[in-house]
């Protein structure tokens, strides 16, 4: 993906969160669900916790109105451990994310932030989370402009980095070459 005139980054953001939205995600019914359709996405009769796939965009409804919970609960440990991988590798180091770790954030945080109402414990567990997901995503951007403005990428850099990290990466790295271009006086 590159990044170019014709495209805006919020465009292209916008594009990454419809994929988000209409990717499957694992939920586990917390009671019998009979046959039901939401906005045209149909679902079959689930017995008590049994688990399925729906789209995210129909398992935020579900988890609203407590039909379901997410199966996949692991995304906090995989931030703390992100984290920890981050900080022991060097500035031009980054570790694999998976690919959908910001998809499964923030859909986890807007499931958090749609239940703060006087909860102190899940406003206590959506700080912690929110906290722990900006200091890595501190530390990556860190990381990201300073292999950005390298000479020569690393050649795994998109094995790397996630499809968000990638839109940075490009805009910085390519505005970085402008940059240095117009102080050498070569032409663009």
């Amino acid at each position: 993906m590159t990044f170019g005139k014709e495209n805006s980054i919020s465009s292209l953001m916008n594009e990454l969160q419809v994929e988000s939205e209409l990717s499957l995600v694992k939920v586990i019914a917390l009671d019998d669900i009979e046959e039901t359709e939401i906005g045209g996405f149909k679902i079959e009769y689930k017995e008590a916790e049994s688990k399925f796939d729906v789209p995210r965009w129909v398992a935020y409804i579900l988890v609203d109105k407590n039909l379901v919970k997410l199966a996949d609960i692991g995304i906090e440990l995989d931030v703390i451990n992100s984290i920890a991988n981050e900080k022991m590798l060097g500035v031009h180091k980054l570790s694999e994310l998976k690919p959908d770790i910001y998809k499964k954030i923030n859909f986890l945080l807007k499931n958090l932030r749609s239940k703060l109402d006087n909860d102190r414990e899940k406003s206590f567990e959506y700080e912690k989370i929110s906290t722990s997901v900006y200091d890595l995503i501190n530390i990556r951007i860190s990381k990201i402009i300073s292999l950005a403005s390298l000479p020569f990428p690393p050649d795994d850099i998109q094995k790397l980095i996630t499809p968000e990290e990638y839109l940075l990466y490009d805009i910085v790295r390519l505005n970085i070459q402008d940059w240095r271009k117009s102080m050498i006086g070569e032409e663009q």
